[in-house]
């Protein structure tokens, strides 16, 4: 008699998820990936108002740094074209116009050339306050003389600043209040940093001076309140040379 054992060929009974199951980890996946949402976008706006704030301060590094290479190599400049004879150096609250040998902050340098400048205030066509501008060209460029020309005559007036003018001039900074370019006559009594703006230090609004080689300021304020509500003054020195290397002074055309 053969004997027949039944041998079955199915293993154990497969296990799976139950639908909760999904249910319940997709809840979890989603909560964890809102979670590190929320943490990297909180990351990024805060990585971005300091980028905005490094940057500005950045800016307000490179105009210290410029106005200073500037003013340090001044060169008094004396002209003549069809309007008459000229200094080209003027300064009020709201512009200043100087010569210098250094090249920084200009669109073309040259070796040993002469760079002719227009530090200028307007207001600001983006932000509220004030916007500082930069023109800085190689040789007397006519539109530069003319504006001069018009603002020696009224220099506590706000610069009219035309076409030709606004097309060659760079944004230094935006958003700026209380910005005022000031003559000093007395450094000793400007009180800087720590303490408030003296303003028997400065050239008085309304006394007009005709500034020439022998009669240039000693030294500049530049004061504003940047977009942080932060007080800044910069005491700009200005040094002419004795004499220029290789050039005579004089009348130029």
């Amino acid at each position: 008699m053969i004997l027949k054992k039944n041998i079955s060929l199915k293993g154990p009974a497969p296990q799976g998820f139950t639908l909760i199951e999904m249910v319940i980890a997709l809840t979890i996946l989603a909560l964890v990936v809102m979670v590190l949402y929320l943490a990297f976008a909180n990351a990024g706006r805060i990585w971005t108002r300091q980028q905005v704030k490094g940057g500005f301060s950045e800016h307000e590094a490179v105009l210290a740094r410029l106005l200073d290479d500037d003013l340090q190599n001044l060169v008094p400049y004396s002209f003549s074209w069809e309007k008459g004879e000229g200094f080209f150096f003027a300064v009020g609250p709201s512009a200043l116009f100087y010569v210098t040998t250094s090249g920084y902050g200009a669109r073309q340098r040259a070796a040993e050339g002469l760079y002719f400048a227009c530090l200028y205030l307007q207001e600001s066509q983006a932000k509220e306050g004030q916007s500082l501008y930069l023109a800085k060209e190689m040789g007397p460029k006519k539109f530069l003389v003319e504006a001069l020309w018009d603002f020696k005559d009224a220099p506590d007036k706000s610069l009219v600043v035309s076409e030709r003018l606004s097309e060659a001039s760079l944004l230094v900074l935006d958003g700026l209040t209380n910005a005022a370019i000031d003559v000093v006559v007395d450094p000793e009594k400007l009180n800087l940093p720590e303490g408030e703006l003296d303003e028997r230090a400065l050239l008085e609004r309304g006394e007009r001076r005709n500034w020439s080689r022998n009669t240039l300021p000693e030294n500049l304020l530049f004061r504003y309140d940047n977009p942080k509500g932060v007080k800044q003054a910069l005491l700009l020195a200005l040094v002419p040379p004795p004499q220029l290397p290789g050039k005579k002074d004089g009348k130029k055309k």
